[in-house]
């Protein structure tokens, strides 16, 4: 039985169909894989960011822990220099206290009027005292003087307005007594305080106190 031209077509039609629908499903095959490949793609990448994530944090972390260790490095220096510098200063402090100890010091102090009212404390002796502070005492009246050094021969003078003037009432009252006096009928008080260093630093004081002294025999 012969076909007609129209079932031919429709044949081909038909086989083409299936065809196509063939590649259609295959095609839908591969959209699916692709999806899928690309979904576990995206999940690779979100576990790699989280690995990523996770180093980027470890390794602030150690950069924390390192800056920290610096710090601390710095600090443990920084308490060994001063150690080493209270261990040298500790060091210097015995050599120049055992400098001191044996050290050769000529210093003496001598009081006295030179005029009304004017006193003199001499050092007579032959070293130099360093950084003198001086106060000296003559009944009521104080008078203080400071100097930087005072060489061995040099003195200080210290002035006494009320001392002076209480000379001349003195020297008055024995010339209306038309008297003379081997020893001053007036005694006075009088006190000399001196500190000062040696040339090596070492501290020395001078006291001195009398009850019986006069403020001087000038004519």
């Amino acid at each position: 039985m012969a076909l007609e031209l129209s079932d031919v077509a429709g044949l081909i039609g038909a086989v083409t169909g299936i065809g196509g629908l063939g590649i259609a499903i295959a095609s839908l095959g591969k959209a699916k894989q692709a999806n899928r490949t690309a979904a576990d793609g995206v999940e690779i990448s979100r576990k790699a960011n989280q690995i990523a994530d996770a180093a980027n944090d470890l390794s602030n972390r150690a950069n924390q822990e390192s800056v920290k260790s610096n710090e601390l490095a710095h600090e443990a220096n920084r308490i060994a220099l001063a150690a080493n510098q209270l261990a040298q200063g500790a060091n210097e402090l015995f050599h120049q206290q055992e400098r001191r100890g044996v050290e050769s010091h000529d210093v003496n102090w001598d009081g006295g009027w030179t005029s009304p009212g004017v006193y003199r404390l001499l050092n007579d002796g032959t070293h130099t005292a360093y950084q003198v502070s001086v106060t000296v005492t003559v009944d009521e009246e104080q008078v203080r003087a400071e100097c930087d050094r005072v060489d061995g021969g040099d003195h200080l003078t210290l002035d006494f307005p009320r001392a002076r003037s209480q000379y001349a009432r003195e020297r008055r009252e024995e010339e209306e007594s038309f008297q003379s006096y081997a020893f001053p009928r007036n005694f006075h008080y009088i006190e000399e305080r001196v500190y000062w260093k040696t040339e090596l630093g070492a501290p020395k004081e001078h006291v001195s106190r009398h009850n019986l002294s006069s403020l001087g025999d000038f004519d």
